[in-house]
């Protein structure tokens, strides 16, 4: 569990060290079993997470229909960051898609961050992150067609495609799960042409 939590930091901040000892108690993990929420829209989101092990999404509802923001495989975080922070109700839920196991970054976890040499760098980095990643996300609403936004996550992360239901990805695209279908015979034609 720490070495994975380790290699996390790492990706942020190679020269970020934490002594094992101070936070090993406060490492905690959560199993999550598929078709659970770790949390819910309108809850107050009391922690941050990284997926130690499968998948879960992060969705939230506009008139009655789900939509998907994120997947969350093994090493992802998530969480409502600002609901976190803020204690404030979150804006999306987060549900299993597969059994999965979340290692739990408490407030608690979180203060010691912010007391350690190096620690307030790592956690802005890490929220920069967040924030870039939210960015994609939106740019490529607003600026890609469904068919370039399919034609990416092939690119990117074909594998969601194997590990994921088809009406989770049509949503994540912001397409209806019939138009992906259109839309996944549209390019298997080109690509046979």
């Amino acid at each position: 569990m720490f070495e994975q939590f380790s290699e996390f930091i790492q990706q942020f901040l190679p020269e970020f060290k934490i002594e094992l000892m101070r936070i090993e108690p406060l490492l905690k993990t959560v199993k999550v079993q598929k078709g659970e929420f770790l949390f819910r829209e309108g809850d107050v989101c009391e922690f941050l997470g990284l997926t130690l092990k499968g998948c879960l999404r992060t969705f939230f509802l506009k008139d009655g229909k789900e939509l998907t923001l994120f997947f969350h495989l093994e090493n992802q975080p998530l969480g409502d960051y600002e609901s976190f922070r803020k204690q404030q109700p979150a804006c999306f839920s987060c549900q299993a898609i597969e059994d999965s196991e979340v290692l739990i970054v408490s407030n608690e976890l979180f203060q010691v961050f912010e007391l350690a040499p190096e620690g307030q760098k790592f956690l802005r980095l890490h929220a920069e992150s967040l924030a870039f990643m939210l960015r994609d996300k939106l740019l490529s609403l607003f600026k890609d067609t469904p068919e370039q936004r399919y034609l990416k996550l092939l690119q990117t992360e074909a594998e969601l495609l194997q590990r994921i239901p088809q009406y989770y990805i049509a949503s994540y695209l912001g397409v209806e799960p019939e138009s992906l279908s259109r839309l996944k015979r549209r390019i298997q034609k080109k690509a046979i042409s």
